[in-house]
């Protein structure tokens, strides 16, 4: 099915030794396996942070309500932006969309495909979220990769027109299951490598591994009904990339195939002008901003606005190239 990336590449290496995973005493058998990874960062958390650092001194009863607001907001981005993100590959999963296109004796490979396992960890304003390739357990774990890069568009989009900007990084690799949610390994670094060094600004960048496994199967002759299918969700997942400017392979969380699904769904327009407007007016905060430095000589301010009002405008150009098929002006 997947040629040499099932056979060779992405085979697995069990480790005998157990490690122990609670206070039971209970053990986890470690692989050495392959791995879909997406990191997921809230950014300008920091920020926000740094404002809530040390409570106002002064017994003021307005401030004392906008420090607590500001307490709730930090902690309610991380809070619901896991929950939301989940439950968007959730849904995915679930849904029906290409049902339609897989042959009836397939019923039993769409239920494993929506039963592949994905899990979810998070630490601080970061979500991690990994799905296991291993063996013959690869060929049901389609449906989790496409869920993956569908909710993560959904999500960019949902929270971008929150004005709660996220970046992230998804790739395939190898990593070690290291407790019962969490893997470390290649796969878990370049995920992070792409999130943290590549996307730069936000945006969801894919990794060439993915993007080579994914174009290999669509690139197959298939043989069976269970090839066909993982062919046919390859073709969907590949869909939902495109090639930014600077050549990245990144998810078009606004392109044709997302906004096929999404304008089926009511105020989702609204939801992408509203982050499309978001992105502008970051870009135009920290443009002013930055010739309000120039004007006082402040050469690092300068330095730090010019970079971030740069980031936001080549969201802000994503945007509006995609905007006229949204039926948005």
């Amino acid at each position: 099915m997947a040629g040499d990336f099932e056979k060779g590449i992405f085979g697995y290496i069990k480790l005998h030794e157990p490690i122990m995973t609670d206070e039971h005493n209970e053990q986890q058998a470690m692989h050495y396996c392959a791995y879909l990874v997406a990191f997921f960062d809230i950014l300008g958390q920091k920020d926000k942070m740094s404002r809530i650092a040390l409570p106002p001194l002064e017994n003021d009863a307005d401030k004392n309500e906008k420090f607590k607001q500001e307490i709730f907001q930090v902690f309610k981005n991380v809070v619901t932006f896991r929950k939301f993100i989940v439950d968007s590959i959730k849904a995915f999963i679930q849904s029906g969309i290409e049902d339609n296109a897989i042959p009836d004796q397939a019923r039993e490979f769409i239920r494993k495909l929506r039963e592949h396992p994905i899990k979810y960890h998070s630490f601080a304003d970061s979500t991690i979220i990994h799905v296991r390739l291993k063996d013959a357990e690869m060929q049901y774990a389609g449906r989790a990769i496409y869920g993956v890069l569908c909710a993560a568009a959904v999500t960019f989009n949902a929270y971008l027109a929150e004005g709660i900007p996220i970046r992230g990084g998804i790739d395939i690799g190898f990593a070690m299951n290291i407790g019962p949610d969490e893997i470390y390994g290649p796969a878990l670094a370049s995920a992070y490598h792409l999130e943290s060094k590549v996307a730069i600004y936000p945006r969801i960048v894919v990794g060439n591994t993915l993007v080579s496994y994914l174009k290999e199967l669509s690139d197959s002759i298939p043989e069976t009904d269970i090839e066909k299918g993982n062919r046919l969700l390859a073709n969907k997942s590949l869909a939902l990339m495109t090639t930014d400017d600077d050549g990245n392979m990144i998810v078009d969380h606004i392109g044709d195939y997302i906004r096929n699904i999404l304008q089926k769904i009511p105020d989702n327009a609204d939801v992408v002008s509203k982050a499309c407007r978001f992105a502008s007016s970051e870009n135009e905060k920290y443009r002013i901003a930055r010739n309000e430095a120039e004007s006082i000589g402040n050469v690092e301010v300068v330095k730090r606005c010019a970079l971030l009002a740069g980031r936001y405008e080549l969201l802000t150009k994503y945007f509006k190239k995609h905007l006229p098929s949204w039926g948005i002006t």
